[in-house]
């Protein structure tokens, strides 16, 4: 049981950043965009970028096996405090340079799951379930996604910062936990 919650808070963590940009997109008042298809594409890359990076993490550890537990660590560390300084650096004037629409959604969906293939690394490292990390990380980012564009024209834009600041605490926090 406390391996799905582990994973659900490094899924609730690493969506954080598809909720953040979605929040930003629906904030601009853009033009339509398809909430349902947006947010199952997001939702696949965050399924197959961990995939990627768990085979990889799974190569890894049974190649360096104490050294790869400690750079899996510092791969969460890194990625949190990236979480971090990207939701405290955004300022109010700040534009969103992809909008997912068009060919647009696989360039957002991309953008916003590049962290997922570290984490899968780490992941394979702990040769952690893929079932589980497929399941958990795609249904928690395409939801936060489809939430984050359904209010976001509702919500101020600073809500958005925060939660890519709260992911990055999260994943720093697991990082510390693993290399400890």
């Amino acid at each position: 049981m406390e391996g799905w919650i582990v994973l659900s808070g490094m899924a609730l963590a690493l969506s954080m950043d598809a909720f953040s940009m979605s929040l930003a997109v629906a904030m601009k008042k853009t033009k339509y965009i398809n909430k349902a298809t947006t947010a199952f594409i997001v939702g696949f890359f965050h399924m197959m970028m961990p995939c990627l990076g768990l085979y990889g993490g799974r190569w890894i550890a049974t190649s360096f096996e104490k050294l790869a537990l400690i750079t899996g660590g510092c791969l969460l560390l890194i990625v949190g405090l990236q979480m971090m300084w990207s939701g405290a650096k955004h300022s109010e004037e700040s534009d969103v340079a992809i909008v997912p629409r068009g060919i647009g959604v696989l360039f957002f969906s991309l953008l916003v799951s590049l962290d997922s293939f570290s984490i899968g690394i780490t992941l394979g490292i702990l040769n952690t379930s893929l079932v589980k990390v497929l399941l958990l990380f795609g249904m928690f980012s395409a939801g936060l996604t489809w939430i984050g564009l359904t209010v976001g024209g509702r919500l101020q834009h600073t809500f958005g910062q925060f939660g890519e600041i709260f992911g990055g605490m999260i994943l720093l926090i697991f990082g510390l936990k693993l290399i400890l």
